[in-house]
């Protein structure tokens, strides 16, 4: 018959297998939302379905071993990725404290527990009290796919996963070295030296290398992957050599690389959508293949004992998480965002019992009570994550001022095809988060008798633009313009297209005698009042570690300069770059006053400067990592200075082989009040209306009751 054929359960043809698997990560999320069940249970209780201990469909042999321990690793790797080294940083005092009660309050629960109620040994208790420590950050896809794994909650979780991990495995350490006899002076020092080294061999050295890397392959996006890959398997590969679990490496890995990485790149786009459509979602299938249902059918005390154990794993994590409330007032909210992510237990608990079992220290039953916090608390975590996510995620959104202007829109005027992708880059690394429209790539043709030609060779070499900003999840609009000028082409399709913000290439060729300025971008500032931005980039912008501000004389009175500021805050956050502005007293403190009202974590510096020479000055201290940005303005403003006249030749003779970028705010046309903006047909000319909005500010700082200016030294 021909059912003789079929294969044998369980299946361990690698094809069949892989086969199952992705159909499983298909099907089981949108089966299990229809039903309000979070995607991750669903993935979880697919693999209790077809493992060995339901319909034994697939056998957990190596090839799911193998996709399983890289789908933790990437896990872990993510956390480290997405989570912003100076959130980490601002808030390591919180997570050293919630690692100390994540770790401590279970261990003593635990410890009670085994050891005075169910009678084990001091180091067989130990060791099942550290189970209870451990957690595994099952649900953070929920919170990365909510966006709030940048809120305070979720960072001071992560960090002090991280901590409570690393003590429960140094305890691991110490059982095992006691049990074998092998515990001394030279554990101690071993352990110490070996987690030192490691620590710093991958946050200093993956940076230095990745810095490299990126420099040299810049555009090369399938290597770049690959180089993630290799970075966070042998940072694993590491820790496993210093003594510690590889999820640990994974993690600094991450953290290493999070600020390379832009959370807009295509590189970042590429990482998170593998990993939480393929390795994560196979590792958490393998998660639900170790659960057995059968240990609570072994007795009434087998029943007992899990029940006990179970709440005991629950009961803990929620009182450290009460008691980080208690301490840092958070909101109920956010407590249970961090019970969500920490009560979840999978794969450290498992090496945690593998070690006791294969030490003869615990017994199955053990084991068994290990299982089943498994699957309670990967459920519970999920539930927890996701109904208070939302919650969160609503939170952080209100407190995001809405906009009342119109919508961000971005014009990019190309010409040379190999400086598309970077200006294209640029472009969405200083896009609003919330944008809803598209990027403009623009092309200005000629008007003669090639133009239809040249339009037609232009969109065949566009394509691949497109195809590079949909892998940054971006939506790329290319618009061609018929016109006998550049500027007045990008200057009617400015106009045609509302764009208020222009990204223009820098041509590397400028020198004295090229009058490139005075030939497009003189005359397209001259003939419009968007922001322009004109940006050269020579090393990757990821790599940026400062930017350099210099600012004019009353570049606070110009009507662009909150646009301008945030723009360049948007860049610091995603490059993770410092931020030094140097310049007047008074535009410092404006610069002040707006980043304090603003919900920022980073790394600002003032200094007050009056040179005549500023990029000339600025560049003997920047260096190939600094981004130098100069805010420019147009003729017969209130901020022009006369450096401005020779800055093409100054940029292109100290700054050659480094980033920057020039400015020119945005000028909007301001009504006035006591004049009408036509006088006998005559317009109103600009530096009137700077003036007068010159004259108005400075009546309102005087008759303002706080109108003395800070200290400008931090």
């Amino acid at each position: 018959m021909w059912f003789n054929n079929l294969p044998e359960l369980p299946l361990n043809e690698p094809v069949i297998v892989f086969t199952i698997l992705i159909t499983i990560i298909l099907v089981a999320p949108i089966v299990f939302k229809k039903f309000r069940i979070p995607g991750i249970v669903g993935l979880i209780v697919s693999g209790m379905l077809i493992g060995p201990h339901g319909i034994n469909l697939v056998e957990s042999g190596e090839s799911v071993k193998l996709l399983s321990t890289a789908g933790l690793l990437y896990l872990m790797f993510l956390a480290g990725l997405e989570l912003n080294s100076r959130d980490l940083l601002r808030n390591r005092n919180k997570s050293l404290v919630f690692g100390a009660l994540t770790f401590f309050i279970p261990l003593v629960f635990g410890f009670f527990v085994a050891h005075f109620l169910l009678s084990y040994n001091l180091l067989a208790s130990l060791l099942i009290a550290s189970m209870f420590s451990t957690h595994t950050l099952i649900s953070y896809p929920i919170a990365s796919r909510l966006g709030i794994t940048r809120s305070e909650a979720v960072t001071i979780t992560i960090g002090g996963t991280i901590i409570t991990d690393t003590a429960v495995l140094v305890m691991l350490a110490f059982i095992s070295a006691a049990t074998q006899g092998s515990f001394t002076a030279v554990f101690w020092i071993r352990i110490v030296l070996s987690i030192s080294a490691f620590s710093f061999l991958i946050l200093w050295g993956v940076p230095k290398i990745s810095i490299w890397f990126f420099k040299n392959l810049e555009g090369e996006s399938g290597s770049q992957y690959i180089f993630v890959l290799v970075m966070l398997f042998i940072s694993g590969l590491l820790a496993q050599a210093a003594g510690i679990e590889p999820i640990i490496g994974a993690f600094l890995a991450g953290l290493a690389l999070s600020n390379l990485i832009p959370p807009t790149s295509a590189l970042m786009n590429r990482i998170s959508f593998i990993g939480n459509n393929l390795f994560i979602p196979i590792f958490l299938i393998s998660v639900g293949m170790i659960v057995d249902f059968s240990v609570l059918f072994n007795g009434f005390g087998a029943l007992i004992f899990v029940l006990a154990m179970v709440v005991v794993a629950i009961v803990s994590k929620f009182a450290a998480a009460w008691v980080m409330q208690l301490i840092y007032k958070y909101s109920d909210t956010e407590r249970q965002i961090i019970f969500g992510l920490s009560v979840s237990h999978a794969a450290a608990i498992i090496a945690v019992v593998i070690v006791g079992y294969n030490l003869k220290l615990i017994g199955l039953d053990v084991l068994n009570g290990a299982i089943m916090i498994i699957l309670v608390s990967c459920f519970l975590g999920s539930f927890i994550t996701e109904r208070y996510g939302r919650k969160l995620a609503v939170t952080e959104a209100e407190k995001i001022p809405v906009k009342t202007d119109m919508p961000e829109r971005i014009l990019v005027p190309v010409s040379n095809p190999a400086t598309i992708e970077g200006l294209i880059d640029f472009a969405i690394l200083v896009r609003e988060l919330k944008a809803s429209q598209p990027v403009y790539m623009l092309s200005v043709v000629p008007d003669d008798d090639f133009a239809e030609d040249q339009i037609l060779k232009n969109n065949k070499m566009f394509e691949s633009a497109i195809s590079h900003a949909a892998a940054a999840d971006t939506t790329l609009s290319h618009v061609s313009r018929v016109d006998l000028n550049v500027a007045n082409g990008i200057a009617r399709a400015v106009k045609e297209l509302m764009v208020n913000k222009i990204v223009l290439g820098w041509n590397g060729k400028i020198t004295t005698t090229n009058f490139f300025f005075g030939s497009i971008i003189e005359n397209l500032i001259g003939s419009s009042e968007q922001m322009v931005m004109v940006a050269k980039i020579t090393n990757p912008l990821n790599t940026t570690n400062r930017i350099l501000v210099s600012l004019p004389e009353n570049a606070e009175c110009e009507s662009g300069f909150n646009a301008w500021l945030n723009t360049l805050k948007i860049i610091a956050t995603r490059t993770s770059a410092s931020l030094l502005f140097s310049g007047f007293e008074n535009s410092l403190s404006e610069i002040r006053n707006f980043l304090n009202t603003e919900v920022s974590n980073l790394k600002i510096e003032y200094e007050i400067s009056h040179s005549a020479h500023p990029i000339i000055d600025m560049s003997k201290i920047a260096n190939m990592q600094d981004l130098y940005v100069v805010i420019a303005a147009r003729r017969r403003t209130l901020s022009y200075e006369h450096y401005f006249e020779h800055m093409p030749r100054d940029l292109a003779r100290h700054y050659e082989n480094k980033n920057f970028i020039i400015i020119y705010p945005e000028q909007r046309a301001v009504e006035l009040q006591s004049l009408s903006s036509s006088l006998d047909g005559l317009e109103v000319s600009a530096i009137q209306e700077n003036i007068s909005r010159f004259a108005n500010r400075s009546n309102l700082k005087r008759n303002s009751p706080d109108s003395r200016h800070n200290s400008l030294t931090e």
